[in-house]
């Protein structure tokens, strides 16, 4: 009785079946009308309504980090890919850096989904089906074709990372050529790349690879002989460990970019034929793990091969009595969010998404995606983190145990731009940052203004080697100088003057040094007078001291409380003169040496 138990608990909580990735970043409004961008959510919807669907089916996947990315794209080309008009050669037309921004979240969301699927399908050995992906046009070097970073490269590429040896097959029946995947892998023997396709698109070779081009017009009997012969072939010479199948629907005789004339009977025995050879038939036990993506398809009816092909691996039956159209109402969204593994917490900013997914009426209308608006008017998200990462920012972190790094952005606080890095298994911030443009606090010079800045240790592994300074809730890590180089960067970028900040304790200030001066003389006078007094303590040592009210006027007595002001590092050579010369260095020092101070001790207790 309690094994019976068990089991219906366990099942309760990962249902047997396949699993399907998605999330509402993968609808992004395309300024081209061959595609839907409610292609994904239309499948999940229909198989929502058949009631194939069970709790803990649907997984939401995290963009993938730049980190992955340069496992298998030259970091030449994604730092390339912040450039104005880098997509137009990848998208074939031009569109504005806002756009360009949200196209890169939206394929770093589809990478992660495969990554995603992956891990699910090598764990549970039963297909994992991301509701999107397929981009094997992308090269190592360079995109094409709507594809800018290769997902299922930078899937093999991670397991390998991680030490998976065995072969690995990739089965590539999308209309067009797979020549990114097969180019990416073309010195490699342990991945082989099977590409059954209209025409070639490289006349390159791979040392394991098979590239079959059909040509045009092909019908249902010469592409399934053809699938017939080179896929049970492939599964036998390979003896693969892990299997990717890009399961295009774009051989449809519908499809807007497709020159072929493949029906949907002959799509889904296409794929009842690859997923049986890694034994996902109906009745089999499915012995090699096997990730779907869609891969292309183009047109308002593609989403009905997914939906064939997901309600045939969920009970042996593809229901081809699919309607030609669906429509999306709202609450669908909140009905598929229910069916979500491991929902987010509801605390989150963010919960809203598990209710609605973030969509508006307004964005199901086909307007998806925010307001063409950069961070501080200038910075796209993927340029941000490319700098976080070439700075040794983010490994800095990963050192420190936090593998799974976030970056977020915050542009509409009418106080300033937020940027925070958040540890993905806590959700805990490790650094946030709020900026925003001053030209007020300088009059005649125009700064970047640190409106809030935290760097926290908020994990809870490690003993408290050392008392906490104030203010603080978690420990530092030591990076607020490499913040900083990061930040002058960004003025020297958007050629302001300096950086500014007002430091809310004695050792921000003293940390900051010698960089960072004050703004007003009188001010910086007074807190080289008190850096004299506490000259022999630690940091630590020093801000206690100022918080307890031990430093003292010699002559009046009077404590010198700690009183925030503006501090400025400059950067422009007009602010560096202001600060080395004329009047500002010579009443700073005046004001210095016209103050005596004086260290109490320390009472007892």
């Amino acid at each position: 009785m309690w094994s019976s138990l068990r089991n219906w608990f366990v099942s309760r909580l990962d249902p047997p079946g396949p699993r399907f990735v998605i999330h509402r970043r993968y609808a992004i409004h395309l300024p081209v009308d061959i595609y839907d961008e409610q292609r994904a959510f239309r499948i999940m919807t229909y198989l929502e309504r058949r009631r194939l669907l069970r709790s803990g089916m649907l997984l939401r996947p995290h963009p993938a980090s730049l980190k992955r990315m340069q496992l298998v794209h030259d970091p030449d080309y994604l730092r390339a890919l912040q450039e104005p008009g880098a997509l137009t050669p990848i998208l074939g037309t031009d569109v504005d850096a806002g756009f360009q921004d949200r196209y890169l979240d939206f394929q770093r969301y589809l990478v992660g989904g495969t990554l995603r699927a992956t891990r699910h399908a090598l764990r549970r050995h039963r297909p994992a089906m991301n509701l999107g992906g397929g981009l094997h046009h992308a090269c190592r070097d360079r995109g094409s074709g709507f594809c800018v970073f290769n997902d299922v490269a930078v899937a093999i590429a991670s397991l390998r990372a991680k030490g998976f040896d065995r072969p690995i097959l990739v089965v590539d029946l999308d209309l067009h050529d797979g020549d990114g995947t097969r180019s990416i892998f073309a010195e490699d023997h342990t991945v082989h790349t099977l590409s059954i396709h209209n025409r070639d698109l490289d006349s390159g070779g791979a040392v394991a690879s098979t590239s079959v081009a059909l040509g045009t017009d092909v019908d249902d009997d010469t592409y399934l002989a053809a699938v017939r012969e080179y896929v049970p072939r492939a599964f036998a010479d390979v003896q693969p460990g892990l299997v990717f199948y890009i399961a295009g629907a774009d051989p449809n005789l519908e499809d807007r970019l497709g020159d072929w004339r493949i029906s949907l009977v002959g799509l889904l025995e296409r794929d009842r034929l690859v997923l049986e050879q890694a034994g996902h038939g109906p009745w089999q036990d499915g012995n090699i793990p096997c990730v779907i993506v869609l891969g292309g398809g183009y047109g308002p009816r593609a989403w009905r091969h997914g939906a064939a092909l997901g309600s045939w691996l969920l009970n042996g039956d593809s229901f081809l009595d699919i309607p030609p159209e669906l429509e999306l109402p709202v609450d669908n969204y909140r009905r598929l969010a229910r069916l979500m593994k491991n929902p987010e917490p509801r605390g989150r900013k963010s919960a809203p998404e598990l209710e609605d997914w973030g969509l508006t009426l307004e964005e199901l209308g086909g307007v998806i995606g925010t307001a063409d608006e950069l961070f501080l008017g200038r910075f796209t998200r993927h340029g941000i983190e490319l700098a976080f990462e070439e700075s040794g920012l983010m490994d800095r972190l990963r050192r420190r145990g936090y593998r799974d790094l976030r970056l977020d952005l915050d542009l509409d606080d009418v106080m300033g731009h937020t940027l925070r890095v958040r540890d993905g298994a806590s959700d805990k911030a490790l650094l946030e940052l709020r900026l925003r443009q001053d030209r007020a606090a300088l009059p005649g010079h125009t700064l970047l203004m640190v409106e809030w800045l935290l760097i926290q240790d908020a994990g809870e592994r490690y003993e408290m080697t050392r008392p906490l300074l104030p203010g603080q809730q978690h420990p530092g890590m030591g990076l607020l100088r490499d913040t900083a180089a990061v930040l002058i960067v960004v003025c020297e970028r958007l050629d302001l003057d300096g950086l500014a900040f007002i430091p809310s304790h004695h050792h921000l200030a003293r940390m900051s040094r010698p960089q960072a001066r004050f703004a007003d003389p009188e001010v910086e006078g007074r807190f080289r007078a008190m850096a004299r007094a506490v000259r022999p303590l630690h940091m630590a040592e020093a801000t206690t001291a100022v918080e307890k009210g031990r430093i003292v006027d010699a002559d009046s007595g009077e404590v010198m409380d700690w009183q925030p002001a503006l501090m400025v590092i400059p950067v422009s050579v007009a602010l560096r003169g202001y600060f080395n010369e004329g009047e500002w260095p010579a009443r700073a020092l005046v004001a210095a040496e016209s103050q005596t101070t004086r260290l109490l001790p320390d009472p007892p207790g």
